[in-house]
């Protein structure tokens, strides 16, 4: 009987970390997170990816046509919004679907929420032997808490896809589509 309480404090503190991991009944959940020690994270975790900023995709889109923006989101994201003149590549595609779609010979910007997946995307499409593409870390989180414009099928938006409500607290809340 004595081992009853251990297990019972046990679960307790288990319940609580996963409320606090998953935002959910934990009394910070609508508070925003701070993106920046996410993009360090996407930087350490990815070393071997040349990572971007919001300025140097601003510029890149500004200075440069021939820059292709790949969208590493799920359809469902992409579809509440996008940076300009992005496609949408989701991650679980397959090499050849994602090489038919990239073209070799442009600049390629790839994004998504944070910058993890599409940091995973850049190190397919190194593997694959491309070598002019960049990371924008921070994604479209850091693009949309910026104010830069974004679009959706239905014309300019502020709403994001906030992927869920542990990542979407990295958006600010009224950016967040739900």
């Amino acid at each position: 009987m004595a081992r009853t309480p251990i297990i019972i404090a046990a679960l307790a503190i288990a319940a609580a970390a996963s409320a606090y991991i998953f935002g959910v009944g934990s009394p910070h959940a609508n508070e925003m997170l701070d993106l920046n020690e996410m993009i360090d994270t996407v930087h350490r975790k990815f070393p071997d990816i040349k990572h971007v900023d919001t300025a140097a995709v601003e510029q890149l889109l500004k200075n440069n046509d021939a820059v292709q923006v790949v969208d590493v989101r799920e359809p469902e994201e992409f579809k509440v919004s996008h940076l300009p003149g992005a496609i949408n590549v989701p991650p679980g595609s397959s090499d050849d679907d994602i090489l038919a779609k990239i073209k070799p010979d442009r600049p390629t910007v790839v994004y998504c929420s944070v910058g993890w997946r599409s940091s995973e995307m850049a190190e397919r499409l190194q593997a694959a032997g491309r070598t002019n593409v960049v990371n924008y870390a921070g994604s479209i989180f850091a693009w949309a808490n910026a104010e830069q414009h974004l679009e959706s099928s239905g014309g300019a938006t502020k709403l994001v896809h906030p992927y869920d409500k542990h990542w979407g607290r990295y958006l600010k809340p009224e950016h967040r589509a739900f």
